[in-house]
Parts: C-alpha cells; structure tokens; sequence
C-alpha cells in the first residue's frame, strides 16, 4: 500500500508541473499608432513592454473577446466575432483585409510562455480604432460633363491616359493585396469571382498550382487587336493587361466561358458553383457569374470598351470580334442597377487606381453607363433614369447625402428664405415611387426598402424643379 500511495503521488506532481502556466506579463503593451492609412490597407504599431509575445485582434465591430490561458490562437482563427490578426513578437504589423471607409477595431493581449503554458494579460488590453480611407474620385472627373456631346470622347482620353502595370504581375500586386484572406494552419484563402468557389493554400499564390486564371471580362478573342498580336501576346499590351478587365477565376469556370457573352441562363447546359453556363431566352450560348459579381463584370467590359476604343478599330460591342456582337448591353446595364458597387469593388478600384493611376468612372459614376450605347459607343439622351432633364433656377443649393444611401436619405435646402417644397423620388423606369412635402430646410427620407440601384430625386417649388441622382446600396 505504502508502494502505491507513493507512485500515485509522483504521478500528480508530474501532471501538475506539465501543466504550470508561465507568469502572467504585469502590464500590456501602449501607444497605438496608424498610418499609411488606405482604402485597401494601414500599418498598426504599439510600443512594446516585457513579454514574450502579443496577441492582436481585429474586428469591424467592437471587440468582447478575451483569450483564455493555455489556449494557442492562431493567425487567420475567428474568436467571438473577431479574427486574430497576428501572434508573436512584432509591433508593427500592415493590416489588410481591409475594406474603403470602415472603422475597425483592434485589441492587443500581452503573454508569457507558449503552448498549454501560455498566460495572458486579460485585462485592460492595449485597444483603438480606426477608420479606413473611403473611395474618393477627388477632382479626377472634374472636366467631364456626362451632358456633353463629347462625353465620351473626354472620358476615353481621360482612362485612357495611365500606367500600364504587366500582366504577369498581377500574381504579386492585386492577389496578396484584395483577394487573399488569412485562415488557420498558416493557410490563406481565396474565393472565385465566377463560381464563389473557396480555394484554400499554403505559401505564396501561383495560378497554376491553384487552378485559377486572370479572366479577361471582355475577352481576349473580341478586342480589335486579337487578330493583330494573337492570343498569346495580346497579354503583353495595355489593352489585354488593364487590371480593370480583369477577374480572378477558376481555370473551369473560366474556360467554360471561353469567348461566349455575358447573359441570363435559362437552359443549363452546365454550371459551377454559383455560376452557369447555357441558353438564355433568344437561344445564345452564354455564361452567368455569381450574382454579387454580374455588376463588376458589366463595369468592367463598359470600362474597356471605352478605355481602347479606336485602337485598331471601333470598340462598339457591334465592331468588336468573335461573339461580342451577342452580347446584349441591356443585360449589362441591368446587372449594373441590381448589382451597384459595393464596398469589395469600391475598394479594388482604389487600388488598382494606386497602380495604373485612372479610375473606372463606371464604378465612381454607375449611371453614366445609360448615357452610352455601347453597340456603337455613341452618345444617348438618357443619363439617369430620365432625359431632358433641366435644373430648376431658384435660389436655392440642394444638398442630398449620404451618396450612396443604404438606410437614410437625407435632403438640406440651403437657404435662409421659407419655401414649401415638395420632393420625389424617381426610379431607373422613371417611376414615381415616393413623394412628400418638405415644410422645413432639412428633410429625412427612409430608404431601407427600396430596392440596390440609381435613383433621381427631385426637388419641385415654384413650378420649376431640380434633380440629384444617388445610389442605394447593401
């Protein structure tokens, strides 16, 4: 008996110091800073104490999580809905997954020790936040009048004008910055702008080992140079290289697609995850994205059409090669009102505009796509939902925000005079869909029911009235 109380003893002991957590760090870390702050990226710092390690948390919402002693996190690892955004010793880290003009909110936790000794400062963590750049045009548009008879020959030179960025490097530029997403087990991930299909890896991004292609939106086989420099080559222009026409795709998805146009699957001959590939309802082979990427798509083949045209020839969808005379325009701009810019697009062309220096004016200004026939890239009389409209010359200024709206509308009459005004809200069909009075200066309208698109809203007094055009978005 005696023996066994005595090997039963040393085995707790031995289990008990296994066990034995590190010493727990006496203060955290302080003095959080940003900067570099970006639509697409920041840099975080602190000024480090006596510890082994920190952990760093970021949410876009604020942060209730507290680690738990003996726990290993892991980068890329969801907690309490946060993601831990990095464990170790460095204080300066850049944070990406980061979306255009959103506040996010960090949290850093000191540590002792690794594995199940692992002991973490619980209380009063290091924590600030900070709120992303928002997409902003500035003063890029200011020569461009969406009313003119030459708008979209000012447009074309405007794009057109910008730094060519090679095609191969897309892999190192806009993969690591826009599409990877940090995961557990050192892994990143990745999702298909056709199909939504989520691809998981190690290391560095490769499309071959990956499967995946840079899918030019408008094809390769329609541009007016295809004929001229070959499929092979065409990559090495501008025109095949613009980070704009390009889509990160799967290699199936994507070679299901080939050459065909963009459109509505009615018959389906075939699909891959979210996206289809089939019959549409006048008997066109043609292929569907996922739904939340119909408008960037629409955007980006609006934006190349107008980038190139006249090199080598008109870029009319009607004067291009292969299968474009099959795509219909119609379809496009519809997906372009269901599917405004959200925030993943917004920030994309921000970056992409650090890169080739222009923009996408059909993701800054999604209604000037109704301003163009895009079968002959000539000019239409509908910019908005309604044409010839003429602003009204009361002495008033109109101040409608925010814009893009997605709960409130707001509407501010900048005077100091007393009118009664009376406004409506017009959709893309040029319905009237909401009307009131306005019996003070400044007016609240809700906007959480209508539908994602452009709107006008109009502003009558006097018998004379004035429009503003906005965006709803999700």
């Amino acid at each position: 008996m005696k023996k066994f109380a005595l090997l039963f003893c040393s085995v707790i002991i031995s289990v008990s110091s296994v066990f034995a957590l590190a010493t727990e760090p006496t203060s955290q870390p302080t003095n959080m800073q940003f900067g570099s702050v970006k639509a697409y990226s920041l840099v975080m710092s602190f000024t480090t104490i006596t510890a082994d390690g920190y952990l760093v948390v970021k949410s876009d919402q604020p942060i209730t999580f507290v680690p738990a002693d003996a726990i290993t996190y892991e980068k890329g690892q969801g907690v309490a809905g946060a993601k831990v955004m990095y464990v170790g010793a460095n204080n300066i880290h850049s944070v990406r997954e980061i979306l255009e003009g959103t506040t996010y909110y960090f949290k850093v936790f000191a540590y002792n020790g690794s594995g199940n000794q692992t002991n973490y400062l619980q209380t009063n963590p290091l924590s600030n936040s900070v709120t992303s750049a928002s997409s902003s045009a500035g003063s890029y548009y200011a020569g461009i009048d969406s009313t003119s008879g030459t708008f979209i020959d000012d447009l074309h030179s405007l794009i057109n004008n910008h730094t060519i960025v090679a095609y191969v490097a897309y892999r190192y530029n806009i993969v690591p910055a826009i599409f990877e997403r940090d995961t557990v087990g050192a892994q990143k991930v990745i999702n298909c702008e056709y199909s939504n299909e989520t691809t998981l890896y190690t290391g560095n991004f490769d499309f071959t080992a990956q499967a995946y292609n840079r899918e030019h939106t408008l094809c390769k086989s329609w541009m007016q140079t295809a004929a001229i420099y070959g499929a092979n080559n065409l990559i090495d222009y501008a025109e095949g290289a613009d980070y704009y026409n390009l889509l990160l795709t799967r290699s199936v998805p994507n070679n299901t697609r080939s050459n065909h146009p963009l459109g509505v699957v009615v018959n389906v001959t075939s699909s891959y995850g979210q996206s289809k590939y089939g019959k549409d309802n006048t008997g066109n082979n043609v292929f569907e994205p996922k739904p939340n990427r119909k408008g960037d798509a629409a955007r980006a083949m609006f934006y190349e059409m107008v980038c190139y045209d006249g090199l080598s020839g008109g870029w009319g969808l009607d004067e291009l090669l292969s299968e474009a005379t099959d795509q219909d325009q119609d379809v496009l701009k519809l997906w372009s009102q269901q599917d405004p810019p959200d925030k993943w697009e917004r920030t994309k062309n921000e970056y992409i505009s650090s890169l080739q220096k222009n923009r996408n004016p059909f993701i800054d200004h999604p209604a000037w796509a109704t301003c163009i026939n895009f079968d002959s890239l000539l000019k239409t009389n509908l910019c908005g939902a309604v044409s010839g409209i003429e602003d009204m010359v009361l002495n008033v200024g109109v101040n409608v925000y925010p814009n893009p709206s997605s709960q409130v509308l707001n509407v501010e009459l900048m005077t100091t005079e007393f009118y009664e005004f009376e406004v409506s809200i017009i959709d893309i069909y040029g319905r009237e869909i909401f009307k009131s009075e306005i019996r003070n200066q400044k007016s609240e309208i809700n906007t959480s029911n209508f539908e994602t698109g452009n709107y006008l809203i109009k502003i009558s007094a006097n018998n004379k009235s004035s429009y503003r055009r906005f965006l709803i978005v999700r």
